[in-house]
């Protein structure tokens, strides 16, 4: 076992005591805690009874009532008679011992306060004016001989400083050059000391625009875009500015990384729009923050307009390449290539108009077959539903409470940047104690907050779901019980499941908890989606660059399979803006299938090692051109995985070149 490296917490000796009492009661109260006493301020005898470090405490403070009270009210009547103050002794006497036998009787704490209120009280004006020339002086040190001296600052050894102190926030910038550690142990001490709270907020803005401006000078997009930082809060949570400019600075960084002119056109377009949007939030935000943002937007807009110019040149000479294979589709990047699918988007829109009708949904369909793109779709064209998308594999959880409070997060996350609409969190106290009954009070009140609107709560990879439950089967039960529940009775929060296996196959479980569920099928694209897509994929695109004949062929290579689709046309393009031609021919196509077999090799291997034995086999004899008879499950199998046609012959045909060439 390691040892700690913590130091451990002790009990402040006499004089370490008496300082923390005066100058930093708040440090106090937190190094107690430490020690596991809670309540210093309980009576006298409870912590003489407690016994331990409690004990040990309240015979450090009996003696300080007992001895500071008098030494510190004498020096005060001292400097008072040395004034020319008339002193009464009697009342001062009567005074000290009035506040020590109420202090050993009621709380010791207590009784030490009221016996040095009055140094307290007058005392604090002279130390400000000291603390002002020493917080000036340790300032200027540092700034013209560069020795640190931000140590020196009084709001480290003094909790109760009621007034600014000048240059405090230009000192705490300058040493978190050199020393992040001490400045931000400067930051805490002003959150705690009441007038230097706003300095501290003041010089935190600072260093976080500072390094955000240097981000921006570094072309350090993805750490700007995740928040992340010395002097940055991360994306949760943060305020609604820095989040506005990790918006930006997501889209410069999918700039970046995009190796395709045109892609990189769109998201920096999109980049300059979340700018704007920026500009206008800093000019209208009258905060720490906004202030000191504004100065920083023009380093941003130079860091726009040098990946603008460098996107530019590069797509001058270059055919625009729309097409998307990578990943799913986004409405803000690919919705000019999502087609074949608007009666999809029909069935599901008619389904959720229906409020009579409580059916909940499964969107079933082979794997890249475009099922995620269409759910992330769905918030643009479905503008009277809240649309939420909850994917198990972006998500990976390890407890039932955790794939709740991941639900919670994405349902506000996206009912918010989507609808603008702000919804009930989940009581995560009461999710440790009574998970489901909390899950199930959380979605009766979304049934309520979304009004008039439907709730479509899309849950994808939905076959992952056992996954989460090894060996839990009445947890799983239950949950299965709870989205029963929920199919059944909600009228305003609806389901949508999706995933590859045909429903019949996911065993009776699912059967039975699912009784009431619309299947909706999703495939390959059709021959005119296909072409069409391909010669025409954005309005730019030059009508003979990819002639009918060649979307033909590629359509028949790939049997619509759109991911296949997306690939072909992607590398299409590129070899054309490689080879400097503005259109393409037949004899491209070679190169571009020898491609697209590398870069598909995953997904081919994936689907032949999940198929069943027999699948594999008959998938191996319909490669090398065999005639094959299948067993009607076989058959059964493959058709619903869109692998063969009604004539049994292979669907997409470049998978049959790939079994041939891997020699499986």
């Amino acid at each position: 076992m390691v040892a700690s490296t913590q130091p451990k917490a002790r009990l402040p000796g006499y004089w370490e005591l008496l300082w923390l009492l005066f100058m930093q009661p708040m440090t106090l109260h937190r190094r107690l805690r430490a020690l596991g006493i809670d309540k210093p301020d309980a009576l006298a005898w409870r912590f003489w009874r407690w016994g331990g470090v409690e004990r040990a405490f309240i015979l450090r403070m009996l003696v300080l009532l007992v001895t500071a009270t008098p030494l510190l009210t004498g020096a005060l009547v001292l400097a008072f008679q040395s004034r020319g103050f008339v002193v009464d002794y009697l009342n001062v006497v009567f005074g000290v011992a009035s506040g020590v036998a109420v202090g050993v009787a009621l709380g010791v704490a207590w009784g030490v306060a009221s016996g040095v209120a009055a140094g307290v009280s007058y005392i604090r004006l002279p130390f400000y004016l000291m603390e002002i020339q020493a917080e000036f002086l340790s300032y200027f040190i540092q700034r013209f001989t560069g020795r640190p001296t931000l140590s020196w600052s009084p709001v480290l050894h003094h909790d109760l400083i009621y007034f600014p102190l000048p240059f405090l926030v230009s000192h705490i910038t300058l040493t978190a050059e050199t020393d992040p550690s001490l400045a931000r142990r400067t930051l805490d001490a002003c959150a705690i000391a009441p007038g230097q709270r706003r300095l501290g907020r003041i010089a935190l803005a600072r260093l976080q625009a500072r390094e955000l401006a240097q981000y921006a000078q570094t072309s350090r997009f993805a750490e700007a875009a995740e928040l992340q930082g010395d002097w940055l809060p991360g994306v949760e949570g943060a305020d609604p500015l820095l989040s506005g400019l990790a918006e930006m600075a997501r889209y410069f960084q999918a700039a970046q990384q995009s190796e395709i002119a045109y892609h990189r056109l769109g998201h920096l377009e999109r980049g300059e729009k979340a700018f704007k949007s920026l500009e206008n939030q800093l000019l209208n935000t009258p905060s720490f923050l906004a202030r000191e943002l504004r100065p920083i937007l023009p380093a941003w807009y130079a860091a726009l307009a040098a990946l603008r110019r460098e996107a530019e040149q590069a797509a001058e000479q270059q055919l625009p390449n729309p097409f998307r294979s990578g990943n799913p589709l986004e409405p803000e990047t690919g919705r000019e290539v999502f087609r074949g699918r608007e009666n999809l988007v029909r069935q599901v829109d008619e389904l959720l108009a229906d409020a009579g009708n409580a059916a909940s949904l499964a969107l079933l369909g082979p794997r890249r077959c475009g099922k995620t793109s269409l759910l992330k779709m769905l918030p643009s064209m479905l503008p009277d539903a809240v649309v939420v998308l909850f994917d198990l594999q972006d998500n990976p959880v390890d407890s039932l409470s955790a794939l709740f409070e991941a639900m919670d997060r994405q349902i506000r996350i996206q009912a918010r940047r989507d609808r603008q609409l702000e919804l009930p969190a989940l009581d995560r106290k009461r999710l440790l104690t009574a998970p489901f009954e909390t899950a199930k009070d959380w979605l009766d009140a979304l049934e309520t907050a979304v009004g008039e609107r439907c709730l479509l709560l899309c849950i994808d990879e939905f076959e992952r779901l056992e996954d989460l439950f090894p060996g839990e089967r009445r947890e799983l039960l239950q949950f299965m019980g709870l989205l029963r529940a929920t199919i059944q009775h909600k009228r305003r929060v609806r389901l949508l499941v999706s995933g590859a296996a045909p429903f019949e196959e996911w065993g009776e479980l699912w059967s039975d908890h699912f009784i009431n569920v619309r299947e909706i099928a999703i495939g390959h694209l059709d021959r005119q989606t296909t072409v069409g897509l391909l010669t025409r994929p954005i309005p730019v695109f030059p009508a003979e660059a990819i002639p009918v004949g060649v979307a033909e062929s590629i359509y028949q290579r790939t049997g619509g399979q759109p991911y296949l689709v997306q690939l072909y046309g992607s590398l299409l393009v590129s070899r054309l803006n490689e080879t400097q031609c503005r259109t393409a021919e037949l004899a491209d196509l070679e190169a571009v299938e020898r491609r697209a077999l590398e870069q598909s090799a995953y997904y081919f291997r994936h689907l032949y090692r999940t198929a069943p034995e027999s699948a594999r086999a008959a998938l191996q004899g319909l490669a090398q051109g065999e005639t094959t008879s299948l067993d009607p499950r076989t058959r059964r199998w493959l058709e619903r995985r869109l692998l063969i046609d009604g004539q049994g012959q292979l669907n997409i045909p470049v998978l049959g070149r790939w079994l041939v060439e891997e020699e499986l």
